[in-house]
């Protein structure tokens, strides 16, 4: 079915789309300053992740300009002229191999992640087949887009193309999802601790997989159900920013990771098992919470009661390794 195309769903979706895209890119550049605020001896990256941090934000900063020039044609240098809005300005296309080139990025350190935790290389070079298939698919669209000199021709010629590319990518970041989510599942442990960061890597893993793919099914919603008109470029702009920060916000989450797996410095005597050094079962202390320093003693007699010893304490070691991506 035809849909009418006018202004508002056409140079309205576009201005829309860049609002949001200017918040979330500011965003970006929030979470970037974070990440290299919390780099330290301790916990300091290696170069080569540092350098993507980079490149991503730079590629985020380069759609920026691309879509917001594109803006620019057409509401200041083509004010008012309608038949602007059938035209294809070069900034077009710049804007989807910078696009093209964050998702692959950064949906190739998340099969890098899947990889380390999963020690096969199969399943990493599974999820990585469908990333590339994405990629291709949009360089071939942009391809195509460089041959085309009516705007109009977008849903009629490369229609097909724009979904399946879409498509694809959507496939690609449930598939990675899924894969992460089964991984973390498989490293649980009896201890609780060690669960609960586990859970909550979960959780994050499943919410920033989500947000990116449900992005990409409104793209491709819209541009199925609204084609000729910019809805579903309003919905494109928002999934080249998800994919940075959903990038930079899995690196910035760590320090969070770290603060949850260790102990505050105060120790819980339901941890512990007290076994003095005689022939008698242990013994189970209350649950109680004690400092190091003032931690109290327990004093145990022999059966001859001559002999007075110190209390053995057994401790329930909670180690949570960190993610150090070297």
């Amino acid at each position: 079915m035809a849909v009418e195309v006018t202004i508002d769903n056409s140079l309205g979706a576009l201005f829309i789309g860049l609002i949001i895209a200017s918040v979330l890119n500011g965003v970006t550049y929030s979470q970037a300053w974070f990440y290299f605020s919390a780099q330290s001896r301790e916990h300091a990256d290696p170069l080569w992740l540092k350098a993507t941090v980079v490149v991503v934000v730079f590629i985020d900063l380069l759609h920026q300009l691309f879509t917001s020039q594109w803006i620019y044609y057409y509401c200041v240098t083509n004010f008012a002229n309608e038949a602007a809005l059938n035209t294809i300005p070069w900034s077009y296309y710049g804007m989807g191999v910078p696009m093209g080139v964050n998702t692959i990025i950064v949906q190739t350190f998340y099969i890098w992640r899947v990889w380390k935790l999963s020690k096969n290389l199969i399943l990493p070079a599974a999820l990585w087949s469908v990333c590339l298939a994405q990629f291709g698919l949009l360089i071939y669209y942009v391809y195509r887009v460089s041959g085309l000199t009516s705007a109009a021709e977008f849903s009629t010629v490369l229609g097909p193309y724009a979904i399946a590319t879409n498509g694809t990518g959507t496939a690609a970041d449930i598939l990675i999802a899924i894969a992460m989510v089964y991984l973390l599942q498989q490293a649980r442990t009896s201890i609780k601790r060690t669960n609960n960061v586990l859970r909550t890597v979960t959780i994050f893993t499943v919410t920033t997989g989500t947000l990116t793919g449900l992005c990409a099914i409104f793209v491709l919603a819209t541009a199925a159900a609204y084609p000729g008109t910019n809805i579903e470029v309003l919905f494109y702009f928002i999934l080249a920013r998800l994919y940075s920060n959903s990038f930079l916000a899995t690196l910035n989450v760590r320090d969070h990771m770290r603060n949850r797996g260790h102990s505050g410095g105060v120790i819980t005597t339901s941890d512990f098992q007290v076994h003095p050094r005689t022939n008698h079962s242990a013994a189970q202390l209350t649950t109680t919470s004690h400092e190091m320093d003032n931690f109290p003693r327990q004093k145990t007699q022999m059966d001859d009661g001559s002999a007075e010893l110190e209390t053995v304490i057994s401790v329930k070691v909670d180690r949570i390794t960190d993610s150090d991506y070297r």
